[in-house]
């Protein structure tokens, strides 16, 4: 499975589940993740058959319980907008009072701050060991 290459250039491979990919967006601003649908050709949730669907969904959930545990942030954003990255994708952003873009949106805020070595190590590690 090909990932679009503006998600490849933004992201850091975290783990790979039953049904997705699960990228960490190199912004270290926010924690925030992305699940990829491993199916190729896939634009739409509605695309996914419902098996699909369903398994994509429960790790999107799960990613959430996840970023919420880790950062006790005081809410998980959902999102899969397509306007801009036509691939089937979902954000997953820990969001809290504190953060530079509260309570806007984090898309188009500022300019990205990519993690230093080793910064990610802990939510990748984290993320990783929920999904094994």
């Amino acid at each position: 499975m090909s990932l679009h290459p503006r998600i490849a250039a933004d992201t850091l491979p975290v783990c790979m589940t039953e049904s997705a990919h699960v990228r960490l967006m190199n912004d270290s601003r926010w924690p925030w993740l992305l699940l990829i649908p491993l199916q190729e050709n896939i634009e739409e949730l509605h695309d996914l058959t419902h098996t699909q669907r369903d398994l994509f969904m429960a790790d999107v959930n799960q990613v959430s319980r996840v970023l919420q545990r880790i950062t006790q942030c005081k809410s998980v954003n959902v999102a899969m907008l397509g306007n801009v990255v036509s691939q089937l994708h979902c954000h997953v952003v820990a969001r809290d009072e504190s953060d530079p873009a509260w309570p806007g949106t984090v898309w188009g805020f500022g300019t990205a701050v990519p993690y230093a070595p080793g910064q990610a190590d802990e939510l990748i590690a984290t993320t990783r060991k929920s999904f094994s």
